[in-house]
């Protein structure tokens, strides 16, 4: 049976004994590898792909959808079902859920997909959602991965009915992660509809660059462990308790985590204010933290518990304690990831002044930290070049992906990520960029 590590990791451990507070605290939920010999053992994956094909997908866009499609069947195995759907101001099932028994065949229609007018998004994933619905069972994993390259223009377009659809499919068991492709599409639709709908956001500037994301999320759903985690933190009603990254609330008052992968960490970030009035040597409680999640096969697992209290000290002493380097680094990391939302409004606003403001702050919170330069260069360059329509997305797709990324267990930000999805990408709309070949070695 499969455990979960539960760690609290506060940014000093101990508090001063009089007065008010302001403390950071990093709970980290941890997957363990995944066992040896079970790769061919993984939870049945249920896909519909959900090709936007309108006018505007015409030629090398559309070729690149239909070759991300195809990918995806390549690499389904025998218990997995695939359904494709496309959609322009018609929607089309162009094949209802089911195994992957003709694959030649499948990916020949497929690549003769065809554009055609305009963009009605909701009924091209609604009819995906339905294809999933009607093959799912609690014991399989169904995601519907939809792409656009424009404007939702047909039928329901309103961001705030669209996400709650998409909420509401996630609460069935049906998830959505959505793919922008190039300048034209609504990444605060297509963010919201994948953040309700327990899904991942991706986009790519060309064409080209879409395959990664896809392969990308195929290699999450693949090694999935845990999925519907929960976090619940209840503290004093007398201090102030905030949730940074931006996590969804559930009906229940719990917080929604992103589903773990094997040899990944979810993690949320805490901040706890209030007053104490007790003596140096004693101890605050600060609350109960509860985990919930259930396996791949749909059932509730054990839940992980744990109390949080600090040791009391004297100001000088509390003052004097080093501060927790990896909980400073979150803490700067959500930062920049919350300047660059604000960015993105800003832009949207025509404020270039107020995103170079942004960015300024940026750079001075990313010079310690290695990963957050690389992702600051990336958004000063396309700034410094004027590419506004690719800044605003990296903005959007950045801030995303920062508040609720997958880590390593072990972390190590001057080291590559051991997995595609655990992965820091310094720009989102890019590839990984594929590390330096070494020069061959001379022959004696």
């Amino acid at each position: 049976m499969t455990k979960l590590k539960l760690i609290l990791q506060p940014l000093k451990q101990g508090l001063s004994a009089s007065g008010a507070f302001d403390l950071h605290v990093l709970l980290r939920v941890q997957a363990p590898e995944r066992p040896k010999g079970s790769e061919q053992k993984r939870t049945p994956l249920h896909i519909a792909v959900v090709l936007d094909r309108s006018g505007s997908m015409s030629g090398q866009p559309l070729h690149e959808a239909c070759r991300c499609a195809s990918a995806i069947a390549e690499r389904l195995v025998a218990g997995d079902q695939l359904a494709v759907v496309t959609y322009d101001n018609r929607i089309n099932l162009l094949r209802p859920c089911g195994p992957v028994n003709d694959l030649p065949e499948l990916q020949r229609y497929i690549h003769s997909i065809s554009a055609g007018g305009s963009t009605n998004l909701h009924g091209g994933w609604a009819a995906g959602v339905e294809a999933l619905r009607k093959a799912h069972k609690p014991d399989v994993i169904s995601r519907v991965l939809l792409l656009s390259d424009g404007a939702a223009n047909e039928g329901i377009t309103d961001l705030e009915t669209l996400s709650t659809a998409a909420n509401a499919a996630a609460a069935a068991g049906i998830s959505t992660s959505t793919y922008g492709l190039g300048r034209g599409f609504e990444e605060g639709l297509m963010t919201a509809m994948a953040k309700q709908g327990s899904g991942r956001s991706y986009y790519g500037d060309l064409a080209e660059d879409l395959l990664d994301p896809f392969m990308e999320e195929f290699d999450l759903l693949s090694n999935l462990v845990a999925r519907k985690l929960t976090v619940s933190f209840d503290t004093q009603q007398a201090f102030t308790l905030t949730q940074m990254n931006g996590y969804p609330v559930l009906e229940s008052g719990q917080w929604a985590l992103p589903d773990l992968a094997y040899k990944s960490e979810a993690w949320a970030l805490f901040r706890i204010q209030g007053t104490t009035a007790g003596k140096p040597g004693g101890t605050l409680d600060l609350g109960q933290i509860k985990v919930t999640w259930h396996d791949t096969k749909g059932k509730p697992a054990d839940a992980l518990m744990a109390t949080f209290s600090l040791p009391l000290l004297s100001e000088g002493d509390a003052i004097a304690l080093p501060k927790d380097s990896l909980v400073a680094s979150r803490m700067s990391e959500l930062r920049i990831g919350k300047l660059q939302e604000l960015a993105w409004h800003a832009a949207a606003a025509n404020d270039w002044d107020l995103v170079r403001t942004y960015l300024d702050e940026m750079k001075a919170l990313a010079a310690e930290h290695p990963w957050s330069k690389a992702v600051v260069d990336e958004l000063a360059s396309l700034m410094e070049s004027q590419e506004y329509h690719s800044l605003t997305k990296e903005f959007r797709y950045g801030s995303k992906a920062t508040s609720d990324r997958l880590t390593d267990v072990d972390e190590d930000l001057l080291r590559p990520s051991t997995s595609s999805y655990t992965r820091r990408k310094p720009r989102q709309g890019k590839p990984m960029p594929r590390p330096e070949q070494e020069p061959p070695k001379d022959v004696e």
